[in-house]
């Protein structure tokens, strides 16, 4: 099984930024979609957003975040929904396994991480190599520019879960023309 996943972010520094959001999708061998989670991310501490992360989510501030359930609460609706029975897959996947793995430790949740499988696919290096092989000439190997080639829009607003969908179907573009 695979599960898609996302993070929005305050910033991309794992040691002082935090998750502001989390999308995962999650599917079997025959590639349909057994479970997904989405959810907003209360931060709970006081930093400014860098501004390169508000071009990308939109989110100006805090203060609506204050409502949202906390990262320890978020780690267990996610563990009690989507389990550990998967490999993760996400573009620049580092990134967002990081992010996930410092969000379980600050939280005491290092049991349940441990349980994924470690064996996780990075969708942007896949991607780039089957762009490689198929003579796909393009500027930079963003998830955007691949979007475009596939001919799938996004808003201009990143969504940690639609971000996990659009995932799912690049999965399923090489899938598809690999078997």
């Amino acid at each position: 099984m695979i599960c898609f996943i996302d993070f929005e972010t305050t910033g991309i520094d794992v040691f002082k930024d935090r998750p502001i959001e989390i999308g995962a999708i999650l599917i079997n061998e025959d590639l349909e979609i057994t479970n997904t989670f989405h959810s907003l991310i209360n931060p709970n501490f006081k930093r400014k957003f860098k501004a390169s992360a508000k071009k990308i989510h939109g989110i100006e501030n805090f203060n609506y975040l204050n409502r949202e359930p906390l990262e320890d609460e978020v780690l267990n609706l996610f563990f009690n929904k989507m389990g550990t029975n998967y490999s993760f897959c996400s573009w620049n996947i580092s990134f967002d396994v990081t992010f996930f793995r410092r969000m379980c430790h600050r939280n005491r949740r290092m049991r349940d991480f441990n349980k994924i499988n470690y064996r996780h696919l990075d969708l942007q290096s896949i991607m780039k190599y089957f762009n490689d092989i198929n003579n796909v000439v393009i500027e930079e190997n963003s998830l955007d520019n691949n979007l475009n080639i596939l001919n799938l829009k996004r808003p201009s607003i990143h969504s940690a879960l639609e971000d996990a969908e659009f995932l799912l179907e690049i999965y399923k573009f090489i899938y598809k023309r690999c078997y």
